[in-house]
């Protein structure tokens, strides 16, 4: 789950809207994101999906404090779940040059691990709310 997971962050990078809720599974994975209308494309967002996979991107952690956090609320890309805080500090996923959010989930070292990935669907849920759904292909 560490690759669909890392791959989603990915996407969220790669669809630059707010995150309204998602899930990880085994092999696959979902974002929803707040877009009013879409014109997404599954073969558009695949292929730069697996450019930045294949990009060998290095994927490492930070920390920051609460206090830190709450003055950079656009690292915060998740509109319905809220960062792991109130520790003192807040982990923070590095995808070099591509994404960094507050994250307590676990990820791969490399993009290169994740292999390549589909799109395969994209359905609206709302009159504000698009789901992406991807799958590794090696599944």
């Amino acid at each position: 789950m560490m690759r669909v997971h890392t791959c989603l962050h990915l996407l969220s990078a790669v669809i630059e809207y707010p995150v309204t809720g998602g899930q990880v599974n085994d092999g696959k994975g979902r974002l929803d994101f707040a877009i009013p209308e879409s014109n997404l494309d599954k073969h558009e967002i695949t292929a730069k999906l697996n450019e930045l996979i294949a990009g060998n991107h290095v994927v490492d952690q930070d920390w920051i404090t609460d206090a830190e956090l709450a003055t950079q609320p656009d690292l915060v890309k998740t509109m319905s779940v809220k960062p792991p805080s109130g520790a003192g500090r807040v982990r923070l996923i590095r995808i070099a040059g591509q994404d960094l959010q507050p994250c307590g989930g676990t990820h791969v070292a490399n993009t290169s691990e994740i292999g390549p990935v589909t799109v395969t669907k994209i359905e609206s849920k709302g009159r504000q709310n698009r789901r992406v759904a991807i799958e590794l292909n090696d599944i």
